[in-house]
């Protein structure tokens, strides 16, 4: 006997076995049934020849092919494995687990049995997360483990657990489109390429959007191999991933660096989806923040190079050799320097270590003086010699310099929290800083600062050149409205009013047309139904009032509509919502933007729709660069023969079960990322099966 579909023939309830159907074993005239297991099973038969089909379990309600020429092993074996037939429910006392909820701190006390599923995609899950290689599953400490924690746990092979990843990788994304598909919201995208040593291009796409709870959602969707930076390549492959993940018609904006490849790929997009974008694409390409303040202090550390090579020198001298660092130590302990720790080398291409060398040094300023005085082959092994007095008064300066970049960085690279109203404030203090080096008495800082203003001024100083959205999503924020934008515009301009009238209105003109953009399509979603309702309400209340009054009265009331209307002036969401008082600014204070336009979605209904589309844009790369970190650890010398699918299925599953909830960590993704370009030719293993237990798991 084996199994069959339950639709091949008609399966009454138990309810009603009694019929013509579905009968008991019963002593009839020739039926020769004396086993005792079919008194477990419901015969179903045929209605001609009243001969038995199928059975079915008491129990469980499984159906079986069964006649009575074939025997019972069947019968046998299925009641041997059927988990409701009452001798085989496990009447043992169960075992108390306790532990904390993943999604929160709250500890849930619940009855555990063993689960041999469970235990393998945990142990995927792991493999995952933790970016573990499969071989962990051989490894003899694992294995060991294993034995003594869950003895009942047969340990998969590492192409089982594989292909467990690669099952999960597959459920997850399923899940994952189905969520972007549900949202009324649309989706902002980032991109950023990566090549590896052994000259494999990758591309990571990471989608960004609030859900219809106000919660904002960062998802990796890609991680996938292309065949070079060129601009129509990457356009291509960020074509190729949008119209997989079917969000082409939820497209807002795309958040990329200022290589000129990718100003080829935004048009190339432009091009292909210029229907399906708001206003036609106008606002879509956005340039990463980050990266302007990157190339802004670049320029400027030029000026000061000296200073900071002659600290640099002696920093890479104390850390030379262990002895000098021993004594080194004991000079720091000799001055009394409270610092515990010690000072680091920078990498001379990444501003925010040579900050952190800066920042350390300082600190043992006296530590140096003396060290120059314990050590005689110091000063003569320095090339430029050791750093000066106005060397340290430099560094001062300058580690105050750069503080600002590195926390504006920090600020806006974040991915876990709406970057998009911060975009204006951080550039403000920016400029205000860059104004205020310019007048400063110390010659290196005014050259300095004048050297970043030129490379401010080149992304900046043309509001032109600035994505709009980011003035835009201050207007959005009710603590600052348009007010404050006209505020801090004839700050920056006090001698030229006319010019702040004209940014002002034309920024208030974009954002009309936004908000006339979203009231269109709300407006056509809404129910034809309702709208024909009203129109027949209009209509009766007419025809009322003509029946009721004679046609030389209506003419008069006519007339008097038509010449008050030339004095009605109807307000708009957007009117009121400008008028209306600003939210108090609490300093320090953090201010949760989405909950107020969660709160108040019902009163805008079109301002609320817009606000969740452009406070979901990010103005940095940040979230899609940090995942060259994670491949990189994935692509390890333990692992380099991880073909690009399962990188692809490693990287992205991962971002997904953590449902990004771990914060970026900004000094990882400031780190080169050549020191985890370590990835080795090779092919996927032929895993790309899918088992069936992962189910809906």
């Amino acid at each position: 006997m084996s199994n069959t579909d339950n639709s091949s023939v008609p399966m009454d309830d138990e309810s009603e076995v009694g019929n013509e159907n579905a009968t008991t074993k019963s002593t009839k005239v020739g039926d020769k049934r004396k086993s005792e297991y079919w008194n477990h099973f419901w015969d179903f038969r045929d209605p001609v020849t009243k001969k038995i089909v199928q059975v079915k379990c008491k129990y469980c309600e499984k159906m079986l092919t069964g006649n009575t020429n074939n025997g019972t092993s069947s019968l046998k074996k299925h009641l041997g494995a059927c988990s409701k037939y009452p001798p085989n429910v496990d009447k043992k006392q169960k075992l108390i687990s306790v532990y904390k909820s993943p999604e929160s701190d709250a500890t849930i006390v619940s009855n555990w049995k063993f689960d041999e599923t469970a235990c393998r995609l945990g142990l995927a899950r792991m493999v995952i997360v933790d970016e573990q290689p499969f071989s962990i599953v051989e490894r003899e400490g694992f294995r060991y483990f294993c034995s003594v924690a869950v003895p009942q746990f047969h340990i998969p092979s590492r192409f089982t657990v594989a292909r467990d990843v690669k099952n999960i990788f597959v459920c997850e994304s399923g899940k994952l489109k189905k969520l972007i598909g549900c949202l009324k919201s649309r989706v902002s995208l980032t991109t950023d390429c990566w090549t590896s040593i052994q000259n494999f291009n990758y591309l990571c796409l990471t989608a960004h959007f609030i859900d219809d709870n106000w919660k904002l959602h960062k998802r990796i969707l890609n991680f996938q191999l292309m065949d070079s930076h060129k601009g129509k390549e990457i356009g291509k492959v960020v074509e190729a991933c949008i119209l997989k993940w079917e969000i082409e018609d939820r497209l807002f904006s795309l958040t990329v660096d200022n290589a000129s490849s990718n100003d080829v790929a935004v048009g190339y997009l432009k091009t292909h989806f210029h229907d399906k974008l708001v206003l036609e694409g106008s606002f879509f390409h956005m340039r990463c923040s980050c990266h302007v303040l990157n190339l802004i202090v670049k320029d400027g550390l030029s000026s000061v190079k000296s200073s900071i090579a002659r600290i640099r020198a002696a920093v890479r001298y104390v850390r030379s050799s262990p002895s000098r660092a021993k004594l080194f130590a004991h000079s720091s302990m000799l001055v009394k320097v409270s610092c515990k720790g010690s000072v680091c080398l920078d990498v001379a291409t990444r501003w925010n270590s040579t900050f952190l060398m800066l920042e350390t040094a300082l600190k043992f300023e006296k530590a140096f003086n003396r060290f120059a005085e314990d050590d005689p082959d110091f000063s003569r092994e320095l090339k430029d010699g050791v750093p000066t007095q106005e060397d340290w008064v430099n560094a001062k300066v300058l580690s105050l310099c750069l503080k600002l970049f590195y926390e504006s960085t920090k600020k806006m690279s974040g991915s876990l929290y709406v970057t998009t109203n911060l975009y204006f404030h951080e550039v403000l203090e920016v400029l205000s800083c860059l104004i205020e080096w310019e007048n400063s008495t110390n010659m290196d800082i005014r050259i300095m600062g004048r050297q970043m203003r030129e490379k401010f001024d080149k992304y900046y100083g043309d509001l032109g050149k600035t994505n709009i959205m980011m003035l835009v999503a201050v207007v959005l924020d009710p603590r600052y409205k348009l007010r404050f934008l006209k505020y801090s515009f004839k700050k920056l301009y006090p001698n030229d009013f006319a010019k702040v009238d004209v940014i002002c209105d034309n920024l208030y003109d974009n954002v009309q047309k936004l908000f006339n953009h979203y009231d269109a399509i709300i407006a056509s979603s809404s129910s034809k139904n309702n709208r024909n309702i009203n129109v027949a309400n209009v209509d009766n209340g007419s025809e009322n009032l003509s029946s009721s009054n004679s046609e030389q009265m209506k003419k008069f009331y006519d007339d008097f509509d038509e010449e008050e209307s030339d004095f009605i002036v109807e307000k708009s969401e957007l009117d009121y919502y400008l008028e209306e008082a600003r939210e108090r600014r609490v300093e320090g204070e953090m201010f949760d933007i989405l909950g107020w336009w969660k709160e108040k979605s019902d009163k805008y209904k079109v301002l609320s729709t817009l606000a969740k589309d452009i406070l979901a844009i990010p103005i940095s790369t940040v979230s899609s660069e940090s995942a060259f970190s994670t491949s990189g650890r994935i692509l390890d010398q333990f692992r380099s023969s991880l073909g690009p699918n399962m990188v692809e299925a490693l990287v992205c599953t991962q971002d997904w079960l953590r449902a990004s909830n771990v914060c970026i960590d900004i000094e990882r993704f400031l780190e080169d990322v050549q020191k985890y370009e370590e990835e080795l030719d090779g092919s996927d293993t032929g895993i790309t099966q899918v088992n069936e237990f992962v189910g809906n798991n």
